[in-house]
């Protein structure tokens, strides 16, 4: 199951509750380095006034950025009702594809694109559209997963290895660098702990490509512990 299916991308976001499960187990799971809270950090260094959430999900980082630093939000999603929750929220969202994004060229000072650009089916044109969409100057977050990311529970389960995105920790930077001035490239690596089995079905249950894995999951005689690779690229479009 390809991740940038556009298929498997419109099922998998018609509704909320398989993401907002992953991200629960993120958050209360992880030890070591948060990659939302990365996120947070590489968007309040910039200092926007004008900021778009690309691919905004449950709206919650574009809520938070509107919120704390009281700039002027916008998020987008390709889902109806990512855009519903998000508009719930407070902010501003409409329906929109990275790949053909409907603003005028350096509209804002900070774009956001988190664990979204694996999944647009033409890479090098979302990642034109964004930098398109950037004042000069301006600054894209973008986060991403990285090769054998949570390996060890795939390995248990009897599942293949994350590998092979189309933007990945690896090859994120090669994508970014024809259309920005500056790319950096921060890693947020952790451990997820899942205390028990039940803990455990429950997030494979949720995931997009290996859901099917969780009736393998076995009966923990203690934690179980896989390692979290995500990274965080800032790129910053030449002033």
């Amino acid at each position: 199951m390809k991740l940038d299916n556009p298929l498997v991308v419109q099922w998998e976001y018609a509704s909320e509750e398989r993401l907002a499960k992953r991200n629960a187990t993120y958050r209360e799971l992880l030890e070591g380095v948060n990659p939302e809270e990365a996120v947070a950090t590489a968007v309040g260094e910039s200092r926007p006034e004008r900021f778009l959430d690309v691919g905004c999900g449950l709206g919650e980082l574009a809520e938070r950025v509107q919120r704390e630093l009281g700039a002027e939000v916008v998020a987008v999603d390709i889902s109806p009702r990512m855009v519903e929750l998000t508009r719930n929220r407070g902010v501003e969202a409409r329906e929109a594809d990275v790949q053909a994004l409907p603003f005028e060229d350096g509209s804002f000072d900070c774009v956001a694109a988190n664990w979204v650009l694996y999944h647009v089916p033409d890479v090098e044109r979302g990642v034109r559209e964004l930098a398109r969409v950037l004042a000069p100057g301006g600054r894209l977050v973008a986060a991403t997963l990285g090769d054998g990311n949570m390996q060890e529970l795939w390995d248990l389960l009897g599942g293949e290895a994350t590998a092979g995105l189309s933007f990945a920790c690896d090859n994120g930077r090669a994508a970014l660098e024809p259309h920005f001035a500056h790319v950096e490239r921060r890693q947020a690596d952790g451990t997820v702990v899942f205390p028990d089995e039940a803990s455990m079905r429950e997030f494979v249950a949720a995931t997009t490509s290996r859901s099917h894995l969780a009736s393998f999951v076995p009966e923990l005689a203690e934690p179980f512990q896989t390692r979290s690779k995500h990274c965080v690229f800032v790129a910053e479009k030449a002033a």
